[in-house]
């Protein structure tokens, strides 16, 4: 990765504020960030050989290692208090890890069913494929989705929802009228804003949305009917799994509209186009009792049967105690994410994944800042009266993963954590300006931020002519 990713004087200047707001200003010393040591981190963790730093993968490993290997080399303390007498060199490089848990991937397993009969009691008709009982085909015919629950359904009936969406703030509740409890809520895809992704809807189009709408209103399981004409080519069908979610708590399946069809419309020629016009009236909101008659008819059996893979993840931690016996009990957290897109896939550009994802700026930089902030705090002279906390984060790019699994489980309370650093994509700047986001949450924040930034730009107008690094050394000389 080329070095061009970052504008080393000015991440210097970013960095040098960090500290002149974390220490009194006559705290600091000489010892600042070191632009060839920020290229070397830069450098080893955007490389082809962490693959892009996805969280659960060997490549995230490798990189949770290397920051790791730093804190103990920096002489940084665990964040497992019991691994700081350990002489094992693993556990010594271990005890600055924080675990949390993450599920890698989801597959089909062997127990996918799913049947439908008209009239009589299904569960009660032999399981073989005859005149009687329907089998939809899985991959083919249907899919459970990857937050869908676990669970074997039998004889349920079912009830048409619309596109199966409550919104109180746009007075629209396609549950309305309906008891759907103890049945298959079936739901249309999208929303009624249609293609618009700008509509009033937008944010309901995730399924989500309407599997707790359909929970909350106390249905078994939700059935969406697909957008394609070719299940494989639904995004819904793509099995994947969202750590930031989680399961629905119900059973969540996409159906093809040949075999939506077939549950609806059984005496039309699926795929003709009549039995389509009429699949998308029986399944409107203006024309639901079209498909009322059928639908009261289905029994429906529903096995539905996910593998969830669990992989490792981790934050890793580095503690530098404080040196006031009244200060050292509060702490100042320097944090970024070291985790990534890796070859793509869901989260990223490329759904369908390739090519490794480097993520030089996001958030190599950020991690590389954080590194050089630890070693410069560690050799710093007085050292810091209160205790720092190093985190390099992993599951951010899967929804903020690792820094919420941390504020429910921190190693200083959060009560006493008093400031918090977040160095995130740090290494590209636009027009020579560096954005500091989140000013408003502490009043102390704007007011340090602006003093730090005019003694800047007094000394830089000093030294006109003098190289941006060295003027920002001064600064603090």
């Amino acid at each position: 990765m080329k070095a061009k990713y970052i504008s080393s004087g000015l991440l210097a200047a970013f960095l040098i504020t960090a500290i002149s707001l974390a220490l009194p200003a006559q705290q600091i010393n000489r010892n600042v960030p070191d632009q060839e040591r920020l290229r070397q981190h830069v450098t080893y963790l955007a490389s082809d050989d962490l693959e892009g730093r996805r969280t659960g993968t060997p490549g995230a490993d490798k990189a949770a290692n290397y920051i790791a290997r730093e804190f103990a080399r920096l002489g940084l303390h665990h964040a497992q208090p019991s691994a700081r007498l350990s002489k094992n060199k693993n556990q010594a490089v271990s005890g600055f890890f924080q675990p949390f848990p993450y599920v890698a991937g989801v597959e089909l397993g062997k127990k996918n069913m799913f049947t439908f009969s008209f009239g009589g009691d299904s569960s009660q008709v032999p399981r073989k494929r005859s005149a009687q009982v329907v089998s939809l085909i899985i991959r083919e015919d249907w899919m459970p989705l990857g937050f869908s629950s676990n669970s074997r359904l039998e004889n349920l009936s079912a009830e048409v929802v619309g596109y199966g969406i409550t919104a109180a703030e746009l007075n629209h509740n396609d549950y309305a009228g309906k008891d759907v409890t103890g049945k298959i809520a079936i739901a249309r895809y999208g929303t009624p804003d249609g293609d618009n992704p700008h509509g009033q809807f937008a944010r309901y189009e995730d399924v989500r949305w309407k599997a707790i709408a359909a929970r909350n209103a106390g249905a078994k399981a939700l059935m969406v009917i697909s957008k394609e004409e070719n299940l494989k080519e639904d995004r819904l069908a793509q099995l994947r799994y969202d750590n930031s979610a989680g399961d629905a708590g119900l059973p969540v399946i996409v159906v093809s509209r040949k075999a939506a069809v077939r549950l609806f419309l059984e005496p039309l020629r699926p795929g003709s186009d009549e039995a389509e016009r009429t699949l998308d009236q029986a399944t409107s909101n203006a024309d639901q009792a079209a498909a009322a008659a059928q639908v009261n008819r289905l029994h429906l059996n529903l096995t539905t049967d996910l593998l969830r893979r669990e992989a490792a993840a981790m934050n890793v931690i580095g503690v530098l105690e404080g040196t006031d016996p009244s200060l050292k009990g509060e702490a100042i957290v320097i944090g970024a994410h070291y985790d990534h897109l890796g070859r793509g896939g869901a989260g990223s550009l490329a759904a369908r994944g390739g090519e490794v994802h480097h993520g030089a700026d996001d958030n190599a930089s950020g991690v590389a800042g954080m590194l050089e902030l630890s070693r410069v705090f560690t050799s710093q002279r007085p050292a810091p009266q209160r205790t720092i906390i190093f985190i390099a984060f992993s599951g951010e790019e899967e929804g903020l993963l690792g820094s919420n699994y941390y504020v429910n489980h921190p190693i200083v309370p959060l009560a006493n954590t008093v400031a918090m650093f977040n160095m995130d994509m740090i290494g590209r700047l636009k027009a020579n300006k560096l954005i500091i986001g989140g000013v408003g949450t502490a009043q102390e924040w704007r007011r340090s931020i602006e003093a730090a930034q005019k003694r800047i730009a007094a000394k830089e107008s000093l030294v006109a002519g003098t190289d941006r690094y060295a003027a920002i050394e001064r600064l603090h000389s």
